[in-house]
């Protein structure tokens, strides 16, 4: 095949060039702008968690907070992870260098890999340029609340609101100066939500290719040339050692970002339990709120989903290349080559997985138990307040 249908591309390429913009990328040694950002976000959470603490009691100020504070937090513990990691640094290295040096033995090979390494292309370029858009938005709506014309009622005020909820220590709600002042601090926030999207499209890349590697050895191994008379220890011995690789690989990036993962899976859980029991308590009533909270709620759902859907295919995948030495033609091996076969088929029987914390697996039906779990969570909500 030519060099031009069997070269790759770097999908890692966006996710550096987006997290370059505060220095998170664990591949650059600047640190002056992760610094700067990183003190701005530990003020921002601080003032955001006293919100909270002066929101309880009102349940829709709870729910404003809890969808920006969630979000902010797992972000937060992201960009020091991939900042400081060595692991992922390490995952990220070697990811980067297979794709660089990427080969494949025919088209099938090729055809195997690009099922997975097109998800990921795709994923990665739409989900950033979609949340860009709409992190914009969100911070500017304010701002075109204001460009609106009075209705001309006299008794109608109109008191400025800001993007992002936080505890103000002083009254900004009638005062345009402070509002603007405020208005500007949080312009950064916007960033908060490309990063987390970007860091989904990060793991989500990563895993991937190592999903597409999986597929490409089963492949080789079913199609070992047994009745060509090749040296099949060699063969079987190439095949262990880029087994053992891919493994390590995807237990590197398992233990890396499983914090990561933990943390997810808690704030999903919350979020749409919240927002669940949001659309109930507002059916009917206010239908813009109701179709933003359901719109909300099915983000979410699907970043979860996208979660499960990664750990379902690692797990697949990496369960195919114990069966696949059984697919080959081992019947017309001698007794020698057998036993040889059925070693290596027992000891590379090992499934690997997507954990949440060591103790959360993420795959389909784990999927439907958060779902029962955050169901469990409204009915819980809605027997206390």
């Amino acid at each position: 095949m030519s060099q031009e249908v069997t070269k790759v591309k770097d999908v890692l390429v966006l996710n550096e060039r987006v997290f370059s913009i505060c220095d998170a990328w664990p591949l650059k040694k600047n640190y002056t702008n992760f610094v700067a950002y990183m003190c701005y976000l530990t003020v921002h959470m601080v003032i955001m968690y006293m919100d909270l603490f002066d929101a309880f009691g009102n349940l829709e100020a709870v729910v404003d907070n809890v969808m920006d504070n969630t979000i902010a937090t797992a972000v937060y513990f992201i960009l020091f992870l991939l900042r400081f990691d060595k692991m992922i640094e390490r995952a990220i290295v070697i990811v980067k260098q297979e794709i660089a040096e990427a080969r494949f033995e025919d088209v099938e090979e090729m055809r195997l890999y690009f099922v997975y390494h097109k998800i990921s292309d795709k994923f990665g370029r739409y989900a950033v340029a979609v949340t860009t858009t709409i992190a914009v938005l969100w911070y500017l709506t304010p701002m075109l609340q204001l460009l609106k014309p009075n209705s001309g009622e006299g008794n109608e005020t109109n008191a400025y609101a800001l993007p992002f909820r936080v505890h103000a220590f002083f009254d900004y709600q009638d005062d345009f100066r402070a509002f603007m002042f405020m208005f500007l601090y949080q312009f950064p926030l916007m960033f908060i939500a490309l990063c987390h999207i970007n860091a989904v499209s990060l793991l989500l890349s990563l895993v991937l290719h190592v999903c597409g590697k999986f597929s490409i050895l089963s492949y080789r191994i079913k199609n070992i040339p047994i009745k060509s008379h090749v040296n099949l220890d060699n063969k079987i011995k190439e095949l262990v050692i880029a087994h053992i690789k891919l493994i390590l690989t995807a237990n590197s990036i398992n233990s890396a970002l499983q914090f990561f993962l933990l943390i997810e899976l808690i704030q999903t859980s919350i979020r749409m339990a919240v927002l669940i029991y949001m659309i109930l308590l507002d059916s009917g009533d206010k239908l813009v709120s109701t179709f933003t909270y359901a719109l909300y709620v099915s983000i979410v759902t699907s970043i979860l989903y996208l979660y499960s859907y990664m750990g379902e295919r690692l797990s697949y995948e990496s369960s195919k290349v114990s069966e696949a030495y059984y697919d080959t033609d081992w019947h017309v091996l001698s007794v020698r080559e057998q036993k040889l076969l059925l070693l290596v088929m027992s000891s590379g029987r090992q499934t690997l997985h997507i954990t949440a914390g060591k103790f959360y697996t993420f795959s389909l039906n784990s999927f439907i138990d958060v779902m029962k779990t955050s169901f469990g969570y409204v009915s819980l909500l809605r027997a206390l307040i």
